[in-house]
């Protein structure tokens, strides 16, 4: 349990010294620095990006320690690829869809998954003695149902999925996860529908992504009574 909470504390910790609209603001002054030439980006300034880089830094830093993805891979591995996924999309984000945070900490989950997956085909999973209590009021508690479901329906995706559908269904569960946490509820149809839209998922894909997991009910709500 401390060390849930030791973890959880990198991440708060993350994002509060994760300044948005500095961020915000160094990327629109570094998107007007880039000159063009054949579609490639023969001048940028080079702080500005630096500066972004460092600010995204954090975030991978706290997802690497949070979810522990140290244990299946280099530290400096996991940094490197990680940084080089959010580097690849500075220039995709779009601040009317979200936040920058929750933007690169998607990205930042996504390929570190697929990244130890590559390297590493077996991964470690949390004790399935584990119980949360859904009645408790407990934030704690809240996020650890959370962390479990995130960590089976990872696995369930890794495990029975491959190729195409499996990256998309990493993407799908990763947005779907990330919404959970911030809404703290469960949605109906029509409002998850519009938060996968908002995110480039269109409405099939998570309808048959949802199909799909209906074939997991007994992995997905173990423990829950």
């Amino acid at each position: 349990m401390e060390e849930v909470v030791i973890e959880k504390e990198e991440l708060k910790k993350a994002k509060k010294y994760f300044d948005e609209d500095c961020f915000r603001k160094t990327l629109e002054d570094y998107k007007k620095s880039l000159v063009y030439r054949d579609s490639k980006v023969v001048i940028k300034d080079e702080k500005l990006e630096y500066s972004l880089v460092k600010q995204v830094e954090k975030i991978v830093n706290a997802i690497i320690i949070v979810y522990r993805y140290y244990i299946f891979e280099d530290y400096e591995d996991l940094r490197q690829h990680a940084l080089n996924a959010c580097f690849s999309n500075f220039l995709k984000f779009d601040p009317s869809k979200g936040t920058a945070f929750n933007y690169y900490s998607i990205i930042s989950k996504i390929s570190l998954l697929n990244y130890t997956d590559r390297k590493q085909k077996h991964r470690n999973h949390k004790n399935i003695d584990d119980q949360i209590d859904l009645e408790a009021k407990d934030t704690l508690n809240y996020d650890l149902f959370f962390d479990e479901l995130e960590n089976t329906l990872f696995a369930i995706v890794d495990e029975n999925f491959i190729g195409t559908k499996r990256k998309k269904y990493v993407k799908i569960a990763s947005v779907i996860l990330d919404y959970l946490r911030k809404t703290k509820k469960f949605v109906g149809k029509s409002d998850l529908y519009a938060w996968g839209r908002s995110l480039g998922i269109k409405n099939n894909e998570i309808r048959d992504f949802v199909n799909d997991m209906g074939n997991f009910n007994k992995e997905l709500f173990e423990g829950i009574k």
